[in-house]
């Protein structure tokens, strides 16, 4: 999967398998059995009058045995505070078969060779409605009782499609005026009031950022923009001010990049899209926006001299900087600190003044992490903990001291049998997804 970003948290950006069948992603996709075809032009996406769920409850887990899953929910049953007892799971054969996600009270799920997004309810995880997307690739994001949907295409203009979460309603559908081919920046945000914005290429390097009425979806402004980099991050920064720019944080392991400086970061009035005030990144260099921390930007700058880490104020200022200890540029922003994560250990700076707070080691003689983790994926438990995969246990981080507590996973002879490669956590619910099995439990108090 590859990614986008809203006010600092991942997004999916799926790509849809051509084969049918059902798959587990902490975020599960049903099987579609009625199909009722949309009619509101320009969307045709397909919604379900009566999904299925991939997910097993207990009893069913309990007729189809399955060595390993039934390994893993013995673990997960075993591993105590904050992990309840497991209420269902499924097991598959690697090929990160599922994911799930939490969004607005219930859970959205997905599977490989599945175009269908499928919502489940959070507490009979029963399937709500079922969704087939017109596009191969999409966008989504969801908040205030709402999904939103964009149908990506490089050769028609993007279709955005607003769904109620409780049932699947479509609220509205509009065309904006963007193509994006695969690979291109994409990226939204709610605002406060439920309109939406959203982030997509409008040639020769430049950016257009459109909103969208939350309740019609008409276009309330569009505005085309060289100085938003890739708009990797786009999400509020003040009431009034949203915040736009910088670029994949995968681009950060280039040690010498090429770039022509500039505009890269900008404050946006969202009333009617005017930019308010710009970052400019020094030549050669691939900044990274963080998050936004009680209206600071939080951001981490590669140049052939190093990586640092930096915070710039509401109107574009900066108030500190400092070296990334190990040249460390996966970061993460949790509770008011800034996570960062090297081959050796982890990191933590108070987001307010950049100062270290501690550091964690980490072995290095053998794979800690696995494949393809990186600090933005951890969710947050609380204010203070987020949850941590390894290759061995789940570790419950407190960000503030560095302190973990951990939960062992499974091991065989097989070493990747188990390592997760996504975790989920909502207000009642924890996911583990590994690469042959996935299984969701209650929450319990730490």
């Amino acid at each position: 999967m590859s990614g986008r970003r809203i006010a600092g948290r991942p997004l999916a950006l799926p790509r849809w398998w051509v084969a049918a069948s059902a798959a587990f992603v902490l975020v599960v996709v049903g099987v579609v059995v009625v199909v009722v075809r949309t009619q509101v032009a320009p969307c045709r996406d397909q919604v379900t009058a009566a999904p299925r769920s991939p997910l097993l409850g207990l009893a069913k887990m309990r007729q189809q045995p399955d060595g390993r899953l039934d390994t893993l929910t013995a673990a997960v049953d075993a591993m105590g505070a904050p992990f309840g007892g497991v209420v269902a799971g499924v097991g598959y054969d690697y090929d990160q078969w599922l994911h799930v996600y939490g969004i607005d009270g219930a859970l959205l799920t997905f599977t490989k060779d599945n175009a269908r997004m499928t919502v489940l309810g959070p507490d009979d995880l029963q399937p709500s409605w079922s969704l087939t997307p017109s596009s191969r690739r999409i966008a989504w994001d969801g908040s205030g009782g709402r999904l939103l949907v964009l149908d990506l295409s490089a050769k028609d203009r993007t279709r955005a499609s607003a769904y109620d979460v409780a049932d699947g309603d479509r609220v509205w559908c509009a065309e904006l005026g963007q193509e994006q081919k695969d690979g291109q920046p994409v990226a939204t945000t709610f605002l406060s009031h439920g309109d939406v914005v959203t982030a997509l290429p409008d040639g020769d390097g430049r950016v257009a950022l459109t909103r969208l009425s939350g309740r019609t979806g008409k276009q309330v402004w569009s505005r085309s923009y060289a100085g938003l980099g890739r708009a990797d991050y786009l999400g509020p920064l003040t009431g009034d001010v949203l915040l736009a720019g910088g670029t994949e944080e995968f681009r950060l392991a280039d040690q010498q990049p090429k770039s022509a400086g500039g505009a890269v970061i900008s404050g946006i009035d969202s009333a009617d899209g005017r930019t308010v005030w710009s970052w400019r990144a020094p030549e050669n260099s691939a900044v990274h926006v963080v998050g936004v921390d009680d209206g600071r930007v939080i951001a981490v700058e590669r140049t052939a001299d190093g990586v640092r880490l930096f915070a710039l104020s509401d109107t574009g200022q900066q108030l500190w900087s400092t070296s990334s200890l190990d040249l460390a540029y996966e970061t993460a922003l949790r509770g008011g600190v800034v996570l960062t994560k090297s081959r050796a250990a982890l990191y933590g700076y108070d987001a307010r003044t950049g100062k270290p707070l501690w550091h964690h080691a980490v072995p290095t003689d053998r794979t800690y992490f696995p494949y393809g983790f990186t600090l933005a994926q951890m969710p947050s438990l609380d204010d203070d903990h987020v949850l941590v995969p390894t290759t061995t246990s789940l570790a419950v981080l407190d960000v503030h001291d560095g302190s973990q507590v951990d939960h062992p996973l499974p091991v065989d002879g097989v070493s990747t049998t188990y390592w997760p490669y996504q975790l989920l956590a909502t207000p009642d619910l924890l996911g583990v997804v590994t690469n042959t099995g996935a299984v969701l439990a209650r929450r319990s108090p730490m």
